[in-house]
């Protein structure tokens, strides 16, 4: 089910990001004035995009469809290779369990210092607040991406 819940979210996230995208085009067109606050709105869903599409990627296939260096991965033995493919997972896992841990912090240094967004003036946690689960996604795919390289 989660397979399909990110996908899902990632579809009406960039379904969203091309209508305001293009409301934007047009309002800037036909009226000589640009939607300013849609910069905001798109810089973070990029940002969520990016998260999800990662996310997507380590899960997808036995050595998921994240960039590796394959030259160096196919001629080793087979132990060989799935433990080099298991190790590039594991870095991915806790580059993004870092990643996770400092937007958590930064999520709450929002929260307490009760910072508002420039432009639509809403608290900034209300962008910051979904960037550590997602992070924790991610790194939940490098883990099973993992555990299905050492498994062969």
């Amino acid at each position: 089910m989660l397979r399909r819940l990110e996908e899902t979210l990632l579809a009406f996230l960039l379904g969203g990001m091309a209508s305001l995208a293009f409301a934007n085009v047009l309002a800037r067109y036909l009226f000589r004035y640009p939607l300013a606050f849609t910069e905001e709105l798109l810089v973070n869903a990029f940002i969520w995009a990016t998260l999800l599409g990662i996310a997507v990627g380590l899960r997808e296939g036995a050595e998921g469809a994240h960039i590796r260096f394959v030259a160096l991965t196919e001629f080793l033995p087979a132990p060989w290779r799935r433990a080099s493919i298991a190790f590039g997972f594991l870095a991915f896992g806790l580059l993004f369990g870092v990643l996770a841990y400092l937007a958590w912090r930064q999520a709450l240094d929002d929260l307490a210092l009760g910072t508002i967004s420039p432009a639509l003036g809403v608290p900034n946690a209300l962008y910051t607040l979904p960037t550590p689960f997602l992070s924790l996604l991610v790194a939940w795919r490098g883990l099973e991406g993992a555990l299905r390289a050492l498994r062969g």
